[in-house]
C-alpha cells in the first residue's frame, strides 16, 4: 500500500511555526520513504491555519523535493477557493477535501461544490467521514462526481464491505482513512493509507499498525492524533538532544494546534 504521512506541524512555545522542527520532520520521512507528504493533515490544523501562515507554508516546502499535498477543512467557501488558488499557482495538485459542515445534505448542492473546485484544475481527494459531516453520500452521486472526473481519490473513513467493494469496482484510488481499519481496507485492496501513526515508524508502518492499535485499545485511548504527538514528541526530544549541535530545538504539537 503506499503511505502517506499526515505530518504533524511543530510549534514553539510562543504560538508560531517551528520551521527548524518542520525541516527535521520533512527530512525524516524522506529518509524513511514515505510515498508523500499531507500537510495540515492533522486533527485541528487546516481549518485554524491563517492565510499567511498557509502562503509561508507552501513556500517552505518549495524546497524539498518532494511529493505534497494539502488538506483544505473550511466552512467559507471563498477562503477554499482562494487556497485552491495559491495552491494551483505553486505547483501543488493533489488536496485533500472534506465537504463544509454546513452545505445541506442534497445531490444538487454537493455536485455543485466539486464542479466548481474542477476549474482549478486540481486533483481532489475526497475525505469520506460521514461521521463528522454528518453526510453520506449516495452512490447515484459518487458515479457523477467520478465520470465527470471532479473526484479521484477517495479517502474513505466509512469502511464496510458493501461501500468498499462498490467503490474499488469504480477504479478509484480507495485510500484508507482509519487506521482502526487497516487490515480491513488491506483485504479489501485498498490503493494506500493516509494515516496520522506513521509518523512514527514509517518504514514499519503496515507491519507494526495492527499490533500498535491493539495496544491503544487496551489502554482506552481515543483513536485520534493526540496520542500520536504526544508519543513522537518524546520520541524526538529523546533524538534531538544527541544532535543539538546542528541547532535543532526543542518542539511542541498541540491537538487544536492554535
Amino acid at each position: 500500500m503506499k503511505k502517506i504521512v499526515a505530518i504533524i506541524t511543530p510549534y514553539k512555545k510562543n504560538g508560531k511555526i517551528n520551521w527548524l522542527g518542520l525541516t527535521f520532520l520533512i527530512n525524516f520521512h524522506i529518509y524513511n520513504k514515505t510515498d508523500k507528504i499531507l500537510m495540515l493533515g492533522t486533527t485541528g490544523e487546516s481549518h485554524v491555519f491563517n492565510i499567511r501562515d498557509f502562503v509561508n507554508l507552501i513556500l517552505f516546502i518549495k524546497k524539498f523535493y518532494f511529493k505534497f499535498l494539502f488538506s483544505i477543512n473550511q466552512n467559507n467557501l471563498k477562503i477554499i477557493y482562494y487556497k485552491y488558488y495559491l495552491l494551483k499557482t505553486n505547483n501543488i495538485n493533489l488536496v485533500l477535501l472534506s465537504l463544509p459542515y454546513y452545505v445541506l445534505p442534497n445531490k444538487i448542492s454537493i455536485y455543485n461544490y466539486f464542479k466548481k473546485l474542477k476549474k482549478f484544475g486540481i486533483k481532489t481527494i475526497f475525505y469520506n467521514i460521514p461521521k463528522r459531516t454528518g453526510i453520506y453520500i449516495s452512490f447515484l452521486l459518487y458515479n457523477k462526481l467520478i465520470n465527470k472526473k471532479y473526484v479521484f481519490y477517495i479517502k474513505n473513513s466509512f469502511n464496510n464491505v458493501k461501500n468498499s467493494l462498490i467503490l474499488k469496482n469504480k477504479k478509484l484510488f480507495l485510500l484508507s482513512g482509519e487506521d482502526t481499519n487497516l487490515y480491513f481496507c488491506k483485504k479489501i485492496l485498498y490503493s494506500g493509507t493516509i494515516s496520522v501513526y506513521n509518523n512514527v515508524f514509517p518504514k514499519m508502518f503496515n507491519n507494526i499498525n495492527n499490533k500498535f492499535i491493539y495496544f491503544v485499545k487496551q489502554f482506552n485511548y481515543d483513536i485520534n492524533p493526540v496520542l500520536i504527538k504526544n508519543l513522537i514528541k518524546k520520541i524526538f526530544s529523546i533524538k534531538i538532544n544527541f544532535v543539538l549541535l546542528f541547532g535543532i530545538e526543542k518542539f511542541f504539537f498541540t491537538q487544536s494546534q492554535i
